[in-house]
């Protein structure tokens, strides 16, 4: 797939993977066909995630490969790999200057990548953040918005990229899809995202914040997610994806300490790590209505105090109040003795506050 193509550095490629989505692929592809950086700039690439729907995507992904061979190259994957496998895949087959990610139900306003691409070269960015939309309708008509506080931040000293990675907003997320990215900067330090798993993005987004010397921040919001009114069923996800949160910031950590980086930013790091592999791993099965008994309890916490044995008494801390903030909620689970008794208590005030 993709042969005969001439070769050639184009501006942005876009990696969209795609995993039974012949029925709503359409509208992202048509949104990106019609960017107006211009077609004969981008790649996009299609990466087929062992979909199951009787070839019905496949068909349509070759169908749009054969119409657009300058432009759209297509990856058949036989194990599915999920969203993090497939952009892997994706991020490996990409020629292009700049990268972006989009998911095959969301959509790229037409300015995207004119706009995100512009900004990168004129602020000589590693990466280029905007916002994004949720919108709960696919025939939602989403206009441009655009803000006044675009700005460049440089991290040229090791207290900014600490105060970086401290940084979780709106504006500055652990989101991959609202980013553009110098793709040799992924490729040259092999940033990867986990596979297999759900909630993976931390895996790739961590590492990028570490190596990006230049993040501007574009203030428009160019992305639109669909919210699906469709759900997976509890059961499924207590069984498929309970603790994916856990085991991809598990890896990340080791990733770190492998790559040299646990040493000059362990403080900020176990702090995230607290604040969102433990946080998370707590709040996503509470959400989804699950509850968690004590022996999950007990391996929640005895895994975090294994990793981080002092993350009780982590610097991030100091200021934290005796109010029941999400800190505090934490760091009291931490310290707690978890007995049979508390398990409700322990379930009710973390569905309540965390």
């Amino acid at each position: 797939m993709g042969r005969g193509r001439v070769e050639s550095l184009k501006k942005v490629s876009v990696v969209v993977p795609c995993h039974n989505a012949a029925k709503y692929l359409d509208k992202c592809l048509d949104y990106l066909l019609r960017q107006t950086i211009g077609i004969e700039n981008m790649e996009v690439i299609l990466v087929d995630d062992a979909s199951t729907d009787h070839g019905e995507t496949i068909e349509l992904l070759l169908k749009y490969e054969q119409r657009f061979p300058e432009t759209i190259i297509v990856v058949q994957l036989h194990e599915n790999v999920r969203q993090g496998g497939a952009r892997n895949k994706g991020i490996a087959c990409a020629s292009g200057e700049y990268l972006i990610f989009c998911d095959a139900d969301d959509w790229l306003l037409e300015e995207t990548l004119e706009h995100c691409y512009n900004a990168a070269v004129e602020q000589d960015a590693d990466v280029v953040e905007f916002l994004g939309t949720n919108v709960n309708e696919r025939d939602s008509i989403i206009s441009l918005e655009q803000g006044t506080e675009s700005k460049l931040i440089e991290l040229n000293t090791e207290d900014k990229r600490k105060e970086f990675l401290l940084t979780v907003t709106e504006k500055f997320s652990y989101g991959s899809q609202t980013k553009l990215y110098r793709r040799t900067m992924l490729t040259e330090n092999k940033i990867k995202f986990a596979e297999h798993v759900i909630f993976e993005e931390p895996s790739f987004v961590v590492p990028v914040r570490l190596y990006e010397k230049r993040h501007y921040f574009l203030d428009e919001r160019l992305y639109v997610w669909y919210l699906s009114q469709g759900s997976t069923m509890r059961s499924d996800w207590e069984r498929e994806h309970k603790w994916d949160n856990p085991q991809v910031w598990l890896k990340m950590i080791e990733d770190m300490e492998h790559r040299g980086f646990m040493q000059l930013y362990h403080q900020e790091l176990e702090y995230q790590f607290l604040r969102w592999g433990l946080g998370l791993s707590l709040r996503m099965p509470l959400k989804k209505g699950c509850v968690l008994t004590k022996a999950e309890l007990l391996f929640l916490k005895d895994m975090t105090l294994r990793l981080f044995p002092d993350i009780c008494s982590n610097k991030y801390l100091k200021h934290m109040d005796n109010k029941l903030s999400r800190d505090r909620i934490l760091v009291t689970f931490l310290q707690m003795k978890i007995t049979d008794e508390m398990v409700e208590v322990v379930n009710e005030v973390m569905r309540q506050y965390l």
